[in-house]
Parts: C-alpha cells; structure tokens; sequence
C-alpha cells in the first residue's frame, strides 16, 4: 500500500475492493465485480478447485500463465502457513495463497499483487472480504467440467462423458491413454508430468482422491499429424512419462503404482480402459509381483484370469492339468520348488534366466539345472512359442490362488 493510503481513500485496497465488490446495483454478478476490483486495484484471482482445476479466473495482466500458477501452488500446498496468506512465486511474480469456504467446500484462493504494493495483512484482508462477497452474491463455482468428464469415463457414464467433451471442446480420439495411479499426488510428480506436456505438447487431465489419482493423457499438437508415425509418437511419449514416475520413490517407503491402458480410440474404449483397470488392480500386482506400472497386456492377462476362476469347469480345470505333473512326480517341497522357478522366469523375469537368478537370489547353474528338469517333468519346451500362451495363463491363475484362498 502506498503510504498516502490512509489520506486518500482511492489508494486503500480494502477501500476500493468494498466498493467494487458489494456494488450490486453497477454489477450484474460476482465474477463481474471481482474484475472492476481488480481491474482498479492492480491483482489478479485464481480460484481453484481442491484438484487443483480453476474454476473462477480474473487476469489483469498476461506475464505469467493460469497454468504456471496452479503447478507453483500445487508445490506448496503441503508447506505450514501462518497466519496471513503465504506468498508464492509465479514465473517471478509475487502471489499470495490460502483457502476459502464455499457452500461447506474448501477452494484455494491465489491472489497476484500486480505492484508489489501490498502487504500480507493487506492481501489477507482482502482474500477475507473476496470471501464474504462470494456469499452476500450467492456465488456459486462453475462445474469442474473436466473433473466431471474423468468420473463419467470412470463409471462408464457414456452419454454424459459425450456431453462434457462437447463442453470442453476436446476431440476423443486425441485421448492417447487412461490411468490409474497410486503415489503421484505430489509435486516431484507434477513437476514430471509439466515436464511431459512441454516436450510433446500433450495434456494430462488429473484428479485426486488421496493418495489415489484418476486421469486421461490427450494426445500433442506436436502428435497431431494423421498416420501411424503419430499414433505411436503419442504411445511412446505416455510409456515415457509412466516410466519416469515410476521412479519417483516416496518418503514413506511407498513406491509409485500406476496401471494404464494406452493406445486409446475414443469414449468407449477410454472408458472400457478404465473398466478393465478397476477389475483387475486387486490382483495384478499377486501375478506380476515385482512391477510398479501394468500395461494393458498385463491387465488383459489378469483378466482373462479372473473370468476363468470365475467360470470354473473344465476351462480352468485344463489349465490346472498343465501343471498337474510337478505335484504327479515329486514331493511337495520339490515341485513348489520348481514351480516357483518356472513362475519366476515366466511372469518376472522376462524369460531370461539371468535376471531369474537374481529374483530369486540362487546361482545361475542353479537355474539352468532347474529349467532343465522342468522341461523334462512337462515333456516340452517352455520356451517354444506353442507352450509359453497355456503356460502364461497357468502359472498366472497359480499364483492368483493364493490370494482367491
């Protein structure tokens, strides 16, 4: 504030944003006062949703973007705040940031002082009296459109996820991927995902319950071109970015999740994605135990698997016959033995008896000699392309058993 405020009531912040904001015989809306507050007072606003999606902006001046504002506030959301709103820089603009109360939901509130001529008390005061006009107006938030479009496609709503995409003026087919993801409601994470939206122009649409996060990759303007070149230009780029957050360890020892599905065409099939993520994540990670992102190919799998423990009978019963012989010709250490190393180098180890030996911490020959003697107990080889489909499935249904008894 500058310090001929309290003699010349036009410079007072608080003042002036009284006047604008509870004029409402000039104003017809709330939206429309905040502005002429802001428009004469030098600050912006950002209201935004608790998943970080604005829902009100008022720009006054264009030298950062609304984005870059969300991610700086999306960093700090967990830092301890005082009394008065905590400053934030935005691209090298001042921001301050806190949270208001609106019909019993918690909204951020991101305040940008233009000048640089406010105090904290004096932007505190006016996040406070920005609130009491939002009730004395009656105003209530624009819908999260795109929070809205994420949980159709979730639920499977079709007919509501075609009406929001039409809202939101996106095409379907530029949806590239659909995901679920445990762990990355961070901003290590966030961090790595504008990382990814810089590089192939893509978005990722994001919302979070938790530590659980619900989303769709759209596909680049940089992917935009027709052919098969873009088609997989876009996959690659979204294998990328999952393989990138898989690293992101968290503090508590918890490691990143995520399942996806990728290689989207459209509504239904974004939305059979997320379907097919919802039945097979409680038992995706019992069959493939070492992974920290399922691709569709693994959830396929999972959940041809879980369709013949479903149905029983003799489809299942001829799976269970494949491995019938361990359990025939040998005692039950001797065969769980054997089993669990032909699980291993089936299921975690890419069949690569390498990296088998190193799963299971045992010496090389070790496992040479073991895959030998399985080969002999089945009477074929494990590795021939006519033996390894049947024996995929077996060995996945074994495992998932365990956690079915």
């Amino acid at each position: 504030m500058n310090k001929d405020s309290n003699l010349d009531p036009k410079n007072d912040l608080i003042y002036n944003a009284v006047h604008n904001l509870l004029d409402f015989e000039k104003h017809r809306s709330f939206p429309e006062a905040l502005r002429a507050a802001a428009e004469n007072n030098a600050f912006q606003v950002v209201l935004i949703s608790r998943d970080f999606n604005p829902v009100l902006v008022v720009e006054t001046r264009y030298t950062t973007s609304v984005a870059d504002a969300v991610r700086r506030l999306q960093k700090h959301e967990n830092t301890e705040r005082t009394s008065f709103y905590s400053t934030l820089d935005v691209e090298g603009i001042l921001a301050y940031w806190g949270t208001i109360i609106i019909e019993d939901e918690e909204y951020f509130l991101l305040i940008v002082d233009n000048e640089e001529r406010y105090s904290p008390l004096e932007i505190t005061k006016l996040a406070n009296i920005i609130e009491l006009a939002i009730g004395m107006w009656k105003y209530h938030p624009e819908r999260n459109i795109k929070s809205e479009f994420i949980k159709a496609l979730v639920r499977g709503n079709h007919n509501i996820a075609y009406t929001l995409k039409s809202e939101m003026d996106i095409d379907p087919d530029d949806i590239v991927s659909v995901f679920f993801a445990r762990g990355i409601n961070n901003a290590e994470a966030r961090d790595c995902m504008e990382r990814f939206e810089h590089s192939c122009g893509g978005e990722v649409l994001c919302i979070n319950e938790g530590d659980e996060s619900y989303g769709i990759i759209l596909r680049g303007s940089g992917q935009q071109a027709d052919g098969e070149n873009a088609e997989t230009s876009g996959k690659h780029a979204c294998l990328g970015l999952y393989s990138d957050l898989k690293e992101l360890e968290q503090s508590d020892e918890k490691s990143v999740r995520i399942y996806h599905y990728t290689g989207v065409s459209g509504i239904e099939e974004a939305s059979d994605g997320f379907h097919l993520i919802k039945e097979t994540r409680p038992f995706v990670g019992t069959v493939f135990p070492y992974k920290r992102v399922f691709t569709k190919y693994e959830l396929v799998l999972v959940s041809n698997c879980i369709n013949i423990q479903v149905q029983g009978g003799m489809i299942k019963n001829n799976y269970a016959a494949l491995l019938a012989p361990f359990r025939k010709e040998m005692g039950e250490n001797k065969a769980r033995q054997l089993l669990d190393t032909l699980e291993t180098f089936v299921l975690d180890a890419g069949m690569n008896s390498s990296n088998t030996s190193q799963f299971m911490g045992i010496h090389a020959n070790t496992v040479q000699y073991r895959l030998r003697r399985i080969n002999e107990v089945l009477g074929a080889d494990i590795t021939g392309n006519r033996v390894i489909p049947g024996l995929t499935i077996a060995l996945a249904l074994d495992r998932m058993e365990k956690v079915v008894k």
